[in-house]
Protein backbone atom coordinates (compact mmCIF):
# COMPACT_ATOMS: atom_id res chain seq x y z
CA UNK A 1 0.00 0.00 0.00
CA UNK A 2 3.02 2.16 0.83
CA UNK A 3 3.99 1.74 -3.11
CA UNK A 4 0.80 2.84 -4.45
CA UNK A 5 -0.04 6.01 -2.16
CA UNK A 6 4.23 7.12 -3.39
CA UNK A 7 2.51 6.43 -7.26
CA UNK A 8 -0.62 8.80 -6.62
CA UNK A 9 1.67 11.48 -4.73
CA UNK A 10 3.39 11.06 -7.98
CA UNK A 11 0.62 10.76 -10.23
CA UNK A 12 -1.32 13.70 -8.55
CA UNK A 13 1.49 16.13 -8.80
CA UNK A 14 1.77 15.07 -12.63
CA UNK A 15 -2.04 16.33 -12.54
CA UNK A 16 -1.28 19.38 -11.09
CA UNK A 17 1.69 20.16 -13.67
CA UNK A 18 -0.86 19.88 -15.84
CA UNK A 19 -3.14 22.26 -14.67
CA UNK A 20 -0.53 25.03 -14.09
CA UNK A 21 0.29 24.45 -18.09
CA UNK A 22 -3.29 25.12 -18.82
CA UNK A 23 -3.90 27.92 -16.13
CA UNK A 24 -0.50 29.90 -17.61
CA UNK A 25 -2.13 28.96 -21.58
CA UNK A 26 -5.18 30.31 -20.88
CA UNK A 27 -4.11 34.00 -19.63
CA UNK A 28 -1.22 33.93 -22.16
CA UNK A 29 -4.15 33.35 -25.09
CA UNK A 30 -6.47 36.39 -23.28
CA UNK A 31 -3.10 38.50 -23.31
CA UNK A 32 -2.41 37.66 -27.14
CA UNK A 33 1.29 36.51 -25.83
CA UNK A 34 0.86 32.68 -25.81
CA UNK A 35 0.78 32.10 -29.46
CA UNK A 36 -0.20 28.73 -30.60
CA UNK A 37 0.01 26.13 -28.01
CA UNK A 38 2.38 22.89 -28.15
CA UNK A 39 -0.94 20.72 -29.32
CA UNK A 40 -3.06 23.26 -31.59
CA UNK A 41 -2.12 20.83 -34.69
CA UNK A 42 -5.22 21.04 -36.39
CA UNK A 43 -8.95 22.29 -36.19
CA UNK A 44 -9.52 19.59 -34.39
CA UNK A 45 -6.68 18.67 -31.73
CA UNK A 46 -6.87 22.38 -30.71
CA UNK A 47 -5.82 23.06 -27.15
CA UNK A 48 -5.85 26.79 -28.06
CA UNK A 49 -10.00 26.22 -29.21
CA UNK A 50 -10.75 24.79 -25.63
CA UNK A 51 -9.07 27.40 -23.81
CA UNK A 52 -11.17 29.62 -24.97
CA UNK A 53 -14.54 28.55 -25.35
CA UNK A 54 -17.22 29.41 -23.13
CA UNK A 55 -16.34 26.12 -21.30
CA UNK A 56 -12.97 26.62 -19.96
CA UNK A 57 -14.54 29.35 -17.06
CA UNK A 58 -17.20 28.77 -14.46
CA UNK A 59 -18.62 32.11 -13.25
CA UNK A 60 -15.35 33.73 -14.05
CA UNK A 61 -12.69 31.54 -12.92
CA UNK A 62 -10.58 29.38 -15.36
CA UNK A 63 -11.35 25.70 -15.07
CA UNK A 64 -7.92 24.69 -15.33
CA UNK A 65 -7.18 26.66 -11.75
CA UNK A 66 -10.31 25.17 -10.22
CA UNK A 67 -8.53 21.57 -11.18
CA UNK A 68 -4.95 22.90 -10.21
CA UNK A 69 -6.06 24.23 -6.51
CA UNK A 70 -8.66 20.98 -6.41
CA UNK A 71 -5.62 18.28 -6.92
CA UNK A 72 -3.60 20.31 -4.22
CA UNK A 73 -6.00 19.95 -1.72
CA UNK A 74 -6.64 16.24 -2.50
CA UNK A 75 -2.26 15.80 -2.66
CA UNK A 76 -2.70 17.52 0.70
CA UNK A 77 -5.13 14.89 2.09
CA UNK A 78 -3.05 11.82 0.80
CA UNK A 79 0.18 13.76 2.22
CA UNK A 80 -1.60 13.54 5.46
CA UNK A 81 -2.30 10.11 4.93
CA UNK A 82 0.56 8.89 4.14
CA UNK A 83 3.29 9.81 6.46
CA UNK A 84 0.66 9.53 9.46
CA UNK A 85 -0.30 13.31 10.02
CA UNK A 86 -4.12 12.43 9.91
CA UNK A 87 -5.95 9.47 11.79
CA UNK A 88 -7.02 7.37 8.75
CA UNK A 89 -10.93 7.07 10.06
CA UNK A 90 -13.28 6.30 7.93
CA UNK A 91 -13.86 10.40 7.08
CA UNK A 92 -11.02 10.30 5.85
CA UNK A 93 -11.54 7.55 2.87
CA UNK A 94 -14.74 8.91 2.21
CA UNK A 95 -13.73 11.50 1.36
CA UNK A 96 -10.34 10.44 -0.28
CA UNK A 97 -12.57 8.67 -2.42
CA UNK A 98 -15.47 11.25 -2.86
CA UNK A 99 -12.98 13.98 -4.23
CA UNK A 100 -11.35 10.79 -6.55
CA UNK A 101 -14.65 10.00 -7.62
CA UNK A 102 -15.33 13.89 -8.34
CA UNK A 103 -12.35 14.50 -10.04
CA UNK A 104 -13.41 11.28 -12.45
CA UNK A 105 -16.64 12.56 -13.11
CA UNK A 106 -15.85 16.22 -13.80
CA UNK A 107 -13.26 14.44 -16.46
CA UNK A 108 -16.29 12.68 -18.19
CA UNK A 109 -18.52 15.92 -18.00
CA UNK A 110 -15.60 18.28 -19.57
CA UNK A 111 -14.76 15.39 -22.09
CA UNK A 112 -18.18 15.16 -23.35
CA UNK A 113 -18.40 18.94 -23.96
CA UNK A 114 -15.46 18.81 -25.48
CA UNK A 115 -15.91 15.69 -28.22
CA UNK A 116 -19.88 16.81 -28.57
CA UNK A 117 -20.11 20.28 -27.88
CA UNK A 118 -17.43 21.90 -29.09
CA UNK A 119 -15.93 19.24 -31.27
CA UNK A 120 -12.33 19.38 -30.56
CA UNK A 121 -10.10 17.46 -28.59
CA UNK A 122 -7.33 19.47 -26.33
CA UNK A 123 -4.39 16.42 -25.84
CA UNK A 124 -3.70 18.52 -22.53
CA UNK A 125 -7.04 18.37 -21.16
CA UNK A 126 -6.90 14.29 -22.39
CA UNK A 127 -3.97 13.83 -19.82
CA UNK A 128 -5.63 15.42 -16.88
CA UNK A 129 -8.65 12.72 -17.38
CA UNK A 130 -6.61 10.00 -18.30
CA UNK A 131 -4.84 10.92 -14.56
CA UNK A 132 -7.76 11.96 -12.42
CA UNK A 133 -8.83 7.89 -13.83
CA UNK A 134 -5.11 6.97 -12.72
CA UNK A 135 -5.46 8.24 -9.48
CA UNK A 136 -8.41 6.79 -8.18
CA UNK A 137 -7.16 3.54 -9.44
CA UNK A 138 -4.47 4.29 -7.24
CA UNK A 139 -6.52 5.39 -4.58
CA UNK A 140 -9.48 3.83 -4.33
CA UNK A 141 -8.43 1.07 -1.58
CA UNK A 142 -5.71 3.56 -0.27
CA UNK A 143 -7.11 3.69 3.01
CA UNK A 144 -7.40 0.40 4.66
CA UNK A 145 -6.53 -0.28 7.99
CA UNK A 146 -9.22 2.89 9.43
CA UNK A 147 -10.90 3.21 12.76
CA UNK A 148 -14.37 1.42 13.16
CA UNK A 149 -16.19 4.51 13.82
CA UNK A 150 -19.99 4.35 12.71
CA UNK A 151 -19.72 6.51 9.56
CA UNK A 152 -22.56 9.13 10.39
CA UNK A 153 -22.71 12.60 7.49
CA UNK A 154 -24.10 14.67 10.01
CA UNK A 155 -20.52 14.25 11.82
CA UNK A 156 -18.91 15.78 8.67
CA UNK A 157 -21.02 19.12 10.81
CA UNK A 158 -18.72 18.25 13.81
CA UNK A 159 -16.52 16.60 14.43
CA UNK A 160 -14.88 16.45 11.00
CA UNK A 161 -16.26 19.74 9.49
CA UNK A 162 -12.33 20.72 8.88
CA UNK A 163 -12.68 18.35 5.65
CA UNK A 164 -15.62 20.57 4.80
CA UNK A 165 -13.99 23.42 5.43
CA UNK A 166 -10.99 22.54 3.73
CA UNK A 167 -13.37 21.61 0.32
CA UNK A 168 -15.09 25.17 0.78
CA UNK A 169 -11.93 26.73 0.16
CA UNK A 170 -11.39 25.02 -3.23
CA UNK A 171 -13.54 27.70 -4.60
CA UNK A 172 -12.46 30.58 -2.99
CA UNK A 173 -8.42 30.29 -3.30
CA UNK A 174 -9.42 29.47 -7.09
CA UNK A 175 -11.20 32.72 -7.15
CA UNK A 176 -8.26 34.25 -5.19
CA UNK A 177 -5.64 33.04 -7.60
CA UNK A 178 -7.08 33.96 -10.41
CA UNK A 179 -8.16 37.69 -9.02
CA UNK A 180 -4.39 38.45 -8.60
CA UNK A 181 -3.25 37.10 -12.03
CA UNK A 182 -6.16 38.56 -13.94
CA UNK A 183 -4.78 42.47 -11.64
CA UNK A 184 -1.10 41.68 -12.27
CA UNK A 185 -1.54 41.72 -15.55
CA UNK A 186 -4.24 44.70 -15.93
CA UNK A 187 -7.30 41.93 -17.03
CA UNK A 188 -9.80 43.13 -14.59
CA UNK A 189 -8.87 46.57 -15.87
CA UNK A 190 -10.06 45.38 -19.30
CA UNK A 191 -13.11 43.52 -18.16
CA UNK A 192 -14.76 46.46 -16.84
CA UNK A 193 -14.11 48.70 -19.87
CA UNK A 194 -15.33 45.94 -22.28
CA UNK A 195 -18.98 46.61 -21.48
CA UNK A 196 -18.33 50.53 -22.47
CA UNK A 197 -16.67 49.40 -25.38
CA UNK A 198 -19.81 47.49 -26.69
CA UNK A 199 -22.04 50.59 -26.31
CA UNK A 200 -19.43 52.19 -28.33
CA UNK A 201 -19.91 49.45 -31.29
CA UNK A 202 -23.90 49.20 -30.83
CA UNK A 203 -23.88 52.64 -31.31
CA UNK A 204 -21.64 52.87 -34.92
CA UNK A 205 -22.64 53.65 -38.08
CA UNK A 206 -23.57 50.61 -40.05
CA UNK A 207 -21.29 50.07 -43.14
CA UNK A 208 -21.70 47.81 -46.03
CA UNK A 209 -18.42 45.79 -47.12
CA UNK A 210 -17.97 43.73 -50.61
CA UNK A 211 -17.44 40.17 -49.67
CA UNK A 212 -15.75 39.80 -53.46
CA UNK A 213 -12.85 41.66 -52.16
CA UNK A 214 -10.49 39.77 -49.71
CA UNK A 215 -10.44 36.62 -48.34
CA UNK A 216 -12.49 34.88 -45.74
CA UNK A 217 -13.08 31.49 -44.16
CA UNK A 218 -15.93 31.18 -46.29
CA UNK A 219 -18.88 30.51 -43.90
CA UNK A 220 -21.76 29.75 -45.06
CA UNK A 221 -25.12 31.44 -43.12
CA UNK A 222 -22.79 32.90 -40.18
CA UNK A 223 -24.26 34.19 -37.22
CA UNK A 224 -21.47 36.90 -37.25
CA UNK A 225 -19.29 38.43 -39.72
CA UNK A 226 -15.92 39.89 -38.60
CA UNK A 227 -13.81 41.87 -41.14
CA UNK A 228 -10.33 43.01 -40.39
CA UNK A 229 -8.59 45.65 -42.47
CA UNK A 230 -4.99 44.78 -41.67
CA UNK A 231 -0.98 45.73 -43.20
CA UNK A 232 1.49 42.81 -42.70
CA UNK A 233 4.33 44.66 -41.74
CA UNK A 234 2.34 45.98 -38.73
CA UNK A 235 3.29 44.71 -35.12
CA UNK A 236 -0.22 45.09 -33.85
CA UNK A 237 -1.69 43.24 -36.89
CA UNK A 238 0.42 39.96 -35.52
CA UNK A 239 -1.13 39.93 -32.52
CA UNK A 240 -4.43 40.51 -34.38
CA UNK A 241 -3.98 37.70 -36.27
CA UNK A 242 -2.53 35.62 -33.38
CA UNK A 243 -6.13 36.89 -31.93
CA UNK A 244 -8.26 36.36 -34.50
CA UNK A 245 -6.88 32.54 -35.20
CA UNK A 246 -7.43 31.54 -31.80
CA UNK A 247 -10.65 32.87 -31.57
CA UNK A 248 -12.34 31.60 -34.53
CA UNK A 249 -10.71 28.06 -33.23
CA UNK A 250 -13.90 26.04 -32.67
CA UNK A 251 -16.16 28.33 -33.66
CA UNK A 252 -17.16 27.29 -37.74
CA UNK A 253 -20.62 29.57 -37.33
CA UNK A 254 -18.37 33.17 -37.44
CA UNK A 255 -17.13 34.43 -40.69
CA UNK A 256 -14.01 35.94 -41.33
CA UNK A 257 -12.45 38.31 -43.89
CA UNK A 258 -9.35 39.77 -44.45
CA UNK A 259 -9.18 43.10 -46.12
CA UNK A 260 -5.78 44.32 -47.47
CA UNK A 261 -4.79 47.78 -46.00
CA UNK A 262 -1.36 48.09 -47.01
CA UNK A 263 0.09 51.17 -44.98
CA UNK A 264 1.85 52.32 -48.44
CA UNK A 265 1.13 55.05 -51.16
CA UNK A 266 1.93 52.37 -53.75
CA UNK A 267 -1.39 50.57 -53.36
CA UNK A 268 -3.13 52.45 -51.19
CA UNK A 269 -4.76 56.34 -52.20
CA UNK A 270 -5.19 56.87 -48.67
CA UNK A 271 -1.52 56.51 -47.44
CA UNK A 272 0.31 59.94 -48.12
CA UNK A 273 3.89 58.29 -48.81
CA UNK A 274 5.39 55.93 -50.97
CA UNK A 275 7.14 52.82 -49.53
CA UNK A 276 9.48 49.98 -51.17
CA UNK A 277 6.35 48.39 -52.15
CA UNK A 278 6.98 45.06 -49.96
CA UNK A 279 3.72 45.93 -48.31
CA UNK A 280 1.47 46.00 -51.04
CA UNK A 281 3.54 42.71 -52.74
CA UNK A 282 2.45 40.57 -49.36
CA UNK A 283 -0.51 41.57 -49.99
CA UNK A 284 -1.22 40.20 -53.05
CA UNK A 285 0.47 36.97 -51.88
CA UNK A 286 -2.77 36.19 -49.76
CA UNK A 287 -5.18 37.57 -52.46
CA UNK A 288 -3.20 35.19 -55.37
CA UNK A 289 -2.74 32.35 -52.60
CA UNK A 290 -6.59 32.41 -52.58
CA UNK A 291 -7.79 32.87 -56.60
CA UNK A 292 -5.06 29.79 -57.21
CA UNK A 293 -5.59 27.51 -54.68
CA UNK A 294 -7.95 28.94 -51.88
CA UNK A 295 -5.61 29.05 -49.52
CA UNK A 296 -5.78 32.38 -48.55
CA UNK A 297 -5.89 32.14 -45.20
CA UNK A 298 -2.95 29.89 -44.95
CA UNK A 299 -0.75 33.03 -46.77
CA UNK A 300 -2.31 35.59 -44.20
CA UNK A 301 -0.56 33.22 -41.17
CA UNK A 302 1.95 32.61 -42.93
CA UNK A 303 2.95 35.58 -43.25
CA UNK A 304 2.09 36.83 -39.86
CA UNK A 305 3.97 33.94 -38.07
CA UNK A 306 7.02 34.67 -39.99
CA UNK A 307 7.00 38.93 -39.79
CA UNK A 308 10.36 39.43 -37.43
CA UNK A 309 11.87 37.60 -40.33
CA UNK A 310 10.29 39.49 -43.19
CA UNK A 311 9.66 43.12 -41.65
CA UNK A 312 13.10 44.33 -43.16
CA UNK A 313 12.79 42.78 -46.57
CA UNK A 314 11.94 45.04 -49.69
CA UNK A 315 12.28 42.27 -52.25
CA UNK A 316 9.70 39.94 -50.42
CA UNK A 317 9.58 37.95 -53.64
CA UNK A 318 12.69 36.12 -52.63
CA UNK A 319 10.58 34.48 -50.38
CA UNK A 320 8.39 32.70 -52.88
CA UNK A 321 10.88 29.37 -52.63
CA UNK A 322 9.95 29.25 -49.11
CA UNK A 323 6.24 29.52 -49.54
CA UNK A 324 6.14 26.88 -52.35
CA UNK A 325 7.97 24.82 -49.90
CA UNK A 326 5.54 25.29 -46.89
CA UNK A 327 2.02 25.88 -48.91
CA UNK A 328 3.02 24.50 -52.59
CA UNK A 329 1.87 27.10 -54.40
CA UNK A 330 3.63 27.64 -57.53
CA UNK A 331 6.31 30.40 -57.45
CA UNK A 332 6.17 31.54 -60.71
CA UNK A 333 2.35 31.72 -60.79
CA UNK A 334 2.15 33.29 -57.42
CA UNK A 335 4.77 35.82 -59.04
CA UNK A 336 3.11 36.50 -62.13
CA UNK A 337 -0.17 36.99 -60.01
CA UNK A 338 0.97 39.60 -57.84
CA UNK A 339 2.13 41.69 -60.62
CA UNK A 340 -1.23 41.54 -62.52
CA UNK A 341 -3.18 44.55 -62.77
CA UNK A 342 -6.43 42.54 -61.66
CA UNK A 343 -4.95 41.95 -58.08
CA UNK A 344 -3.10 45.76 -57.93
CA UNK A 345 -7.42 46.42 -58.54
CA UNK A 346 -8.03 44.37 -55.86
CA UNK A 347 -6.22 46.37 -53.45
CA UNK A 348 -6.55 49.77 -54.76
CA UNK A 349 -10.38 48.65 -54.10
CA UNK A 350 -9.74 47.17 -50.27
CA UNK A 351 -8.06 50.15 -49.37
CA UNK A 352 -10.41 52.36 -50.77
CA UNK A 353 -13.05 50.15 -48.47
CA UNK A 354 -11.52 50.75 -45.67
CA UNK A 355 -11.19 54.67 -46.21
CA UNK A 356 -14.79 54.86 -46.77
CA UNK A 357 -15.08 52.81 -43.53
CA UNK A 358 -13.05 55.32 -41.48
CA UNK A 359 -10.13 53.16 -40.72
CA UNK A 360 -7.28 55.38 -39.44
CA UNK A 361 -4.68 52.63 -38.48
CA UNK A 362 -4.55 48.96 -38.82
CA UNK A 363 -5.87 46.61 -37.22
CA UNK A 364 -8.95 48.07 -37.55
CA UNK A 365 -11.74 45.49 -36.89
CA UNK A 366 -15.59 45.52 -37.46
CA UNK A 367 -18.25 43.11 -36.52
CA UNK A 368 -21.27 43.07 -38.62
CA UNK A 369 -20.33 46.51 -40.38
CA UNK A 370 -19.75 48.05 -36.91
CA UNK A 371 -16.34 49.22 -36.12
CA UNK A 372 -15.34 47.13 -33.04
CA UNK A 373 -12.90 49.27 -30.64
CA UNK A 374 -10.59 46.85 -29.29
CA UNK A 375 -11.81 44.39 -31.97
CA UNK A 376 -8.15 42.75 -31.42
CA UNK A 377 -8.34 41.32 -28.14
CA UNK A 378 -9.79 37.91 -27.24
CA UNK A 379 -11.84 39.02 -23.80
CA UNK A 380 -13.44 41.85 -25.94
CA UNK A 381 -14.66 39.19 -29.35
CA UNK A 382 -15.69 36.60 -26.65
CA UNK A 383 -18.19 38.61 -25.04
CA UNK A 384 -19.27 40.70 -27.53
CA UNK A 385 -19.97 37.65 -29.85
CA UNK A 386 -21.99 35.53 -27.01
Amino acid sequence: MTKKSNLLILSLLASIGLFIYLTFHHFALKLGLGGSSLCHISSKINCDAAATSSFAELAGIPVAILGGVFHIILLLFVIFYRFGWSEPTSYLRVTLRGMLISSVAVAVIFGSISLFILKILCPFCIATYVFSLINLFLGWNLVQNYSKDTFRFSNYFNEYKSHLIVLITIPITSWVVSGMIQSNYGLDQLKKQIPEKIAIWNAGTQFSFDKSIGISNKVENPRMTIVEFADFKCSHCKYAAATFETFLSGRPDIEFIYKPFPLDGSCNDGIPQKGDGSRCVLAAFTLCADKLAQKGLDMYHWIFHRQEKLINISDVKSLLPEIQADLGLDSAQMSECADSSEIYDQLKKSAAEGAAAQVEGTPAVYLNGKKLPWGHQLEMLKQVTQ
